[in-house]
């Protein structure tokens, strides 16, 4: 009896054993295949990071040609520089420019969050600059940016109403020829009024406080870049 007894137990025992490593094994082939998968999509993300920060110093490079513009027609108002009309109006236009906005990509890191695979990331650092940056950072630099893009439209706005403006912006940091005038009628009393004046100095302070953001957001991207590396580097 003892050794019919003794037979199951070894059987029930060896049948335990065998549930557990096959549920082991399973365990560790679905941590494995999610562990790729987590990959693959933060590889994907370094990819968009990059292409963010050359988006940012796109517009870094706009927003100081818009801040230099800025600058010269200030000391214009203020008397301390002469510019013919045609310059006056570039200069206007290219501060217009400045109506052009950053927006990142954040889909793939979206997709990280529902596919539940940011648990798999093994850096607590990379997981907590994820969600500060894209559901922080991000968020606030949206709201500026509509406060900002509000102002200059309301800014190009007036230069249509008050110059018959009509002109064309080129987005590449490359072109040697950014803006192009196609018409306008000259507005001295505008150009130098109260209202224009204050404009121009309103311009300066957002490109400025813009290109502050900007700087900020492109070290947290750059940040997070190196730390997905690091991430892919140890899975």
């Amino acid at each position: 009896m003892k050794k019919v007894i003794l037979k199951y137990s070894v059987e029930f025992i060896v049948i335990i054993v065998g549930i557990l490593i096959s549920l082991s094994l399973e365990s560790a082939r679905q941590n494995a295949i999610e562990n790729e998968l987590k990959n693959k999509i933060i590889k994907r993300l370094v990819g968009v990071i990059e292409e963010d920060i050359n988006q940012i110093d796109g517009f870094i490079y706009l927003q100081n040609y818009s801040l230099k513009s800025c600058n010269k027609l200030f000391g214009n108002l203020s008397g301390a520089n002469k510019m013919a009309q045609d310059s006056i109006v570039y200069h206007i236009s290219s501060v217009g420019r400045a109506l052009r906005s950053f927006f990142p990509q954040e889909s793939i890191f979206d997709q990280l969050v529902s596919s539940d695979l940011i648990k798999m990331i093994e850096s607590e650092e990379l997981t907590m600059k994820l969600f500060k940056l894209y559901n922080e950072d991000l968020r606030r630099h949206d709201v500026h940016t509509k406060e900002f893009d509000n102002f200059f439209l309301k800014f190009n706005y007036s230069l249509s109403e008050n110059f018959y403006l009509q002109d064309n912006w080129s987005n590449s940091p490359t072109d040697s020829n950014p803006i192009r005038i196609n018409s306008y009628r000259f507005n001295e009393e505008y150009y130098k009024s109260k209202k224009m004046y204050s404009d121009i100095i309103e311009s300066k302070t957002s490109i400025v406080q813009y290109l502050q953001e900007l700087e900020a957001l492109k070290i947290s991207f750059s940040n997070l870049k190196e730390l997905c590396i690091d991430e892919l580097n140890n899975s």
